[in-house]
């Protein structure tokens, strides 16, 4: 059946860019505010490091892609040079979300540059007076961005759920849904960059030596968290359809097509479900408990090291991907 969609992959492509980049920062601030004067922060400052420099970036691509799928990039400018109290009183998630990611963006950057080795870029008493004061401004940065960071990835929802007509977009759970699912993915991209920069040359039977402290101390961690994701995500997406069930109005009707027989459903169950959360939860689980239970070292195949992590990250556009086309293709409705 054919279908005429008013928003495709750029669309697509900012939900997941932007819910990627806020969850990076916050897993980052997370892990800077956990104990930012012990021994912890130490050992897993690298985990904070490449959060605070994935995040903003893919922030900028997605509303790069969100603005030139408005046919007229230039009309953009509009939402920012628009009379601010007119704005204030006369609210609406675009004109919001314009200053909210412009926000993000600025208060993002300069956490990122409290991570910069100023000792090494500037050498002398410059570079180590930069230095002090990235380590003081570091936990104070985390303080807002960690909010802002959650606030990105709902707001990625409201996006969607300010259309009342959707019927599939326009509910309570989707925010809860793209959060998850955000921080899910962050952790991922995370964690995946981590392991490029610290495979090592010598392997025992496949598995990847990790002679890096840093790398061996959050890598049980890390993905302890990550599983902990998936199941949350897993009981979400229960809420989600469940929801939709006990509703008298059409999201009953809608949800249908993420369900067995819904024009969705291969890609739901297929691409979100199984590749995306079922598999990385059942292969990493797998190691979790056999260092857990039979005290084994952590460690795993360089394959399954890394396509864990990118499995987890096509599940979150696939998730995207169904939420968009699905709510298009059951609306709008009747009031």
């Amino acid at each position: 059946m054919e279908h005429h969609l008013m928003w495709h992959w750029p669309v697509i492509g900012y939900l997941f860019l932007a819910g990627l980049g806020a969850g990076a920062i916050a897993v980052s601030g997370i892990v800077v505010l956990w104990d930012p004067a012990g021994e912890f922060r130490h050992r897993a400052e690298l985990v904070a490091r490449l959060g605070a420099f994935i995040g903003p970036l893919p922030v900028i691509i997605g509303t790069a892609l969100l603005i030139f799928e408005l046919g007229r990039p230039y009309r953009a400018l509009n939402l920012l040079t628009s009379n601010f109290w007119f704005m204030l009183f006369n609210p609406s998630p675009m004109n919001w979300g314009s200053w909210f990611i412009l926000l993000f963006f600025i208060f993002a950057t300069v956490y990122a540059l409290t991570f910069l080795p100023w000792k090494a870029l500037l050498r002398g008493e410059r570079g180590e007076r930069l230095a002090a004061r990235s380590e003081r401004w570091r936990s104070p940065m985390a303080v807002i961005c960690v909010p802002l960071a959650i606030a990105m990835a709902i707001y990625t929802a409201i996006l969607l759920a300010a259309v009342p007509a959707r019927p599939l977009w326009h509910t309570p759970v989707l925010w809860l849904l793209f959060t998850v699912s955000a921080i899910s993915t962050g952790l991922s991209a995370i964690i995946l960059v981590q392991r490029f920069m610290f495979r090592k040359p010598g392997a025992v039977r496949g598995a990847v030596r990790r002679e890096d402290p840093a790398f061996r101390v959050t890598e049980y961690y890390l993905v302890s968290m990550k599983v902990i994701l998936i199941i949350a995500e897993l009981v979400v997406i229960g809420l989600f359809i469940m929801f939709a069930h006990m509703t008298i109005n059409s999201s009953k009707f809608a949800v249908q097509t993420l369900l067995p027989g819904g024009e969705m459903a291969t890609a739901f169950w297929v691409g979100v479900i199984l590749v995306g959360l079922l598999l990385p939860a059942f292969i990493e689980g797998f190691y979790l408990l056999r260092t857990a239970v039979l005290g084994h070292e952590f460690e795993w195949p360089y394959v399954i090291n890394v396509s864990a992590p990118i499995a987890i990250l096509f599940g979150g556009v696939m998730l995207r991907y169904v939420i968009v086309v699905g709510g298009q293709i059951t609306g709008p409705i009747g009031i």
